[in-house]
């Protein structure tokens, strides 16, 4: 009984579809007529047809059937000209958008990543569900400096495209990643290893904040020590025999009532606090581009004109207020950092509004404001 385009596509989702297979089934589908022989299929994704037959025999397992002599025979009917795909399974490929224009990869320009020198952290994501999630911890890894990526047992196998359309850039991070089948196998070569861990309960081990454990991980790398961190899949985190392979937990300080985490959020608290560690650009700091910060006799001298031209419109005439007024002026003046462009353009207001009063006979201590009825007729 052939399958249904439902099985199919049902099929499809328990299979890995690797980039190898991607290009065997993009090279079956673009054949005219979706027909092609063996040697045709392997011309075109240069690949040996022992792959492709490795293909069909899981996606038979994923339909629960044995899978028949000839294992190609499953998803296309032989005759002459070669294999021509079945419509059931060309129908499911098209529902589950394993379409030519789904196999492009991010259209970002790759980032120039590379490995820094020495030893630097080792993130190891452990079950991880979805592709996207991969590519974003991967790009979240870039943002803070880090570059060696190792997968335990993706539930979708590995390389998927969708990793690499997700991590905007970092694709040298994915293309060096590497697969592993237990966190045993991924962490064997490594001396610390650290466990993203909400809530350890019943287990005996240092426990650090993002914070501290950043601080550790870069004291343990200085040793030229590899170290490994673990993060969990998205729906449960890691289990006991996982966090058995680590000799440190990493628990973030957040709020109680909610402390869930996507995983490439997780990645980049970590891969933030790795980074800031050694940062060394100050914490605050004024942009001031192509000027720069004012010295105080500049400010000073500023200051001094402002007053003399405020005393001669008359402004600070009140004797009893004129030295109250003159100090808030100052503390205006001094509480930031003003720049020399600044002080430039205050002066330049200042010239303007000196010029302004000299040119109409000021000073006219009694004249109405402008925004008065009596004075909009001035």
């Amino acid at each position: 009984m052939t399958p249904s385009a439902e099985a199919w596509a049902d099929a499809l989702q328990r299979v890995a579809l690797t980039d190898a297979v991607r290009a065997w089934l993009r090279a079956h589908l673009a054949a005219p007529g979706c027909r092609a022989d063996s040697a045709a299929l392997e011309a075109a994704t240069g690949r040996p047809i022992a792959e492709y037959r490795a293909f069909a025999a899981a996606l038979a397992a994923a339909l629960g059937a044995a899978p028949p002599e000839e294992p190609l025979a499953l998803i296309a009917a032989p005759g002459e000209g070669g294999w021509t795909l079945r419509p059931e399974f060309a129908f499911a490929l098209g529902l589950r958008r394993v379409l030519p224009e789904a196999w492009d990869r991010g259209s970002r320009e790759r980032a120039a990543l590379a490995p820094p020198p020495g030893e630097s952290p080792v993130v190891v994501l452990v079950r991880p569900q979805l592709a996207d999630n991969i590519g974003a911890a991967a790009r979240a890894m870039a943002n803070g400096g880090l570059f060696h990526l190792r997968l335990v047992a993706p539930r979708d196998g590995w390389p998927q495209d969708r990793a690499w359309r997700t991590a905007s850039g970092a694709d040298r991070i994915l293309d060096a990643a590497t697969v592993h089948a237990t966190v045993a196998e991924a962490v064997a070569d490594c001396h610390r290893v650290l466990a993203t861990c909400p809530r350890p309960r019943h287990i005996v081990k240092p426990v650090l904040t993002a914070r501290a454990a950043a601080g550790e991980l870069r004291a343990i790398n200085a040793r030229s020590l590899r170290a490994a961190v673990l993060f969990g899949p998205e729906r449960s985190g890691l289990d006991n025999d996982d966090i058995a392979c680590a000799d440190t937990l990493v628990r973030y300080p957040l709020n109680p009532a909610h402390m869930s985490l996507n995983l490439a959020q997780a990645v980049m608290i970590l891969a933030y606090e790795w980074w800031t560690v050694a940062e060394t650009a100050p914490p605050r700091l004024l942009a001031t581009h192509e000027t720069r910060v004012a010295a105080k006799g500049e400010l000073e001298g500023f200051l001094e004109r402002l007053v003399a031209e405020l005393d001669a419109s008359g402004f600070l005439d009140h004797e009893k207020k004129r030295a109250g007024m003159v100090r808030n002026l100052r503390h205006w003046f001094q509480r930031g950092e003003v720049t020399e462009q600044e002080l430039r353009t205050l002066h330049g207001v200042v010239t303007e509004l000196s010029r302004g009063r000299m040119r109409r006979g000021r000073p006219e201590h009694d004249a109405p404001p402008p925004w008065t009825e009596e004075g909009a007729g001035r």
